[in-house]
């Protein structure tokens, strides 16, 4: 089976981009380990602090980041890291040519109950700083922390996925990840339901209307509640994530944050054929105005994001 290592060479000449790739794909390895015995150290619950965003920190969001910082640390590919738990962007190397935004434990409050969580990351080219549109970005990736450990990749090709094997390669087990253009399943968190929008609610009603409603067929709803999680299922089968704008999250202009978590998640579905959007415009079209921006997210199978587009579109 072809290895990470060789998916690289096939897919770039940049030996930067696939620098920071491996050492992305070591740390991944390494958080999977500590995840697997972090029960029996006693490494679960809270760690006392809050991150920038105003949450409570889990000992392992602690550990995983730090994990990721040793990692980049160590490549002098590496300019600039931006990360969920830490409130300012940290200089790695004046001479990197490759920022690094992650998410390094996504999901952390689904850990004490042994519920697939993930790293998510994004580069970027370190001459445009790390307010740039998700468009500009090099790679993405995220690492899924479930009953097998995948590594989900794009740089500018396809969206493939590997899996962590006993003896610590990275395997490719999708060459090439297809989004279906349609899917009857929808994820959203629908206790939520109050603060809604008017083209939410209208695209979910529609949907429970099943057979009789608009869209003609029936749908089931799935909610994780942890993103990459919720993703790497669409990634895989389709269907469509919201997590929209709304009443409570408008102030601060949405739930999920663009750089570590919209972009690198809108990269990868686009990747496979499938559709992003803030609502209003396209989420790799956003210009971010901060590291810890938040924007509404609605990616997927494309016929479904497009549904939703044109409840937004009518006003």
């Amino acid at each position: 089976m072809t290895n990470l290592s060789q998916w690289l060479a096939a897919q770039t000449d940049d030996a930067n981009i696939a620098g920071v790739i491996t050492a992305m794909a070591a740390a991944g390895a390494e958080i999977a380990a500590v995840l697997r015995q972090a029960p029996i150290a006693g490494q679960t619950g809270l760690a006392g602090a809050t991150n920038v965003q105003g949450e409570a920190q889990k000992a392992l969001d602690v550990i995983s980041n730090d994990i990721v910082l040793n990692h980049l640390r160590a490549n002098p590919a590496v300019s600039i890291l931006v990360s969920e738990e830490l409130d300012e962007a940290v200089d790695i190397s004046s001479q990197g040519a490759v920022i690094v935004a992650t998410d390094p434990l996504d999901g952390s409050s689904n850990l004490d109950v042994n519920v697939t969580v993930g790293t998510i990351f994004s580069l970027l080219p370190a001459d445009g700083g790390p307010l740039q549109k998700g468009s500009a970005q090099l790679a993405a990736g995220y690492v899924a922390y479930g009953p097998a450990t995948s590594l989900v990749l794009r740089i500018a090709g396809p969206t493939s996925v590997f899996t962590l094997a006993d003896d610590g390669q990275w395997l490719l087990t999708v060459a090439a990840a297809a989004v279906p253009e349609a899917s009857g399943e929808f994820a959203i968190n629908t206790a939520r339901e109050r603060f809604w929008d008017a083209p939410t609610l209208g695209y979910v009603q529609e949907s429970v209307a099943g057979e009789t409603g608009p869209a003609g067929k029936r749908y089931n709803m799935r909610w994780v509640g942890s993103m990459v999680a919720d993703i790497h299922r669409i990634l895989m089968r389709g269907g469509i994530f919201l997590y929209p704008l709304d009443r409570e999250t408008a102030s601060k202009g949405g739930r999920l944050r663009l750089l570590y978590e919209a972009n690198p998640m809108a990269w990868l579905v686009e990747g496979a054929g499938g559709r992003s959007t803030t609502g209003r415009q396209g989420i790799l079209s956003v210009q971010p105005t901060g590291i810890h921006q938040r924007v509404p997210v609605i990616l997927g199978s494309a016929e479904e994001v497009k549904r939703v587009e044109d409840w937004y579109a009518r006003g």
